[in-house]
């Protein structure tokens, strides 16, 4: 028994699902935001109680990237749209049509949804590296972090934002190497 495979049905079914993905997104970086902040103030009583037993002194900045990037977290929407800002000087996303806007008219239906889903799922994979680049930079609070994760982390988070925003960023390559 084998059903057939219909583009249009596979290409709503993944439109579909795309906004349930990313709002999931979102709210996994409100739980871990919310567990960075919690586990930076927990970092901070720990030093209290050292600094008071002890003569030993403890590290103040850890638990501040701890707790700096936590909320940066729990406010990601507004993290994001301020990169976006930064960026592109504009935080409205660019329309998956101005990347086909070339293609001629016959089957043009066709590869204006598959691009818009093509579109879709890229802003996604920048979503989920936007994210991972916060998550890579909090690590920077340990003593004992890799070298290099302050890069590793920005790369992320830009390459992100440039994925979020795919379409001005081709717009962009485009026109830096005279393909307009």
């Amino acid at each position: 028994m084998s059903a057939s495979f219909d583009l249009a049905t596979a290409i709503t079914n993944l439109s579909a699902s795309f906004e349930n993905l990313q709002r999931m997104i979102v709210a996994i970086s409100y739980v871990i935001g919310v567990g960075m902040v919690v586990k930076g103030i927990m970092m901070y009583r720990v030093f209290a109680n050292q600094s008071m037993s002890s003569a030993q002194r403890g590290e103040f900045a850890g638990p501040l990237v701890w707790i700096v990037i936590g909320v940066l977290l729990i406010w990601f929407p507004t993290t994001l749209d301020s990169t976006l800002l930064t960026i592109f000087a504009d935080s409205t996303l660019g329309d998956s049509n101005e990347l086909i806007a070339y293609l001629p008219t016959s089957g043009a239906d066709q590869w204006k949804s598959l691009s818009e889903v093509i579109v879709k799922y890229v802003k996604l994979i920048g979503l989920i590296a936007f994210l991972r680049g916060w998550i890579i930079l909090s690590k920077m609070g340990h003593s004992g972090a890799q070298p290099g994760s302050i890069g590793k982390g920005a790369i992320h988070v830009i390459g992100g934002v440039l994925l979020i925003n795919i379409v001005d960023t081709v717009q962009v390559l485009a026109t830096t190497f005279g393909y307009t």
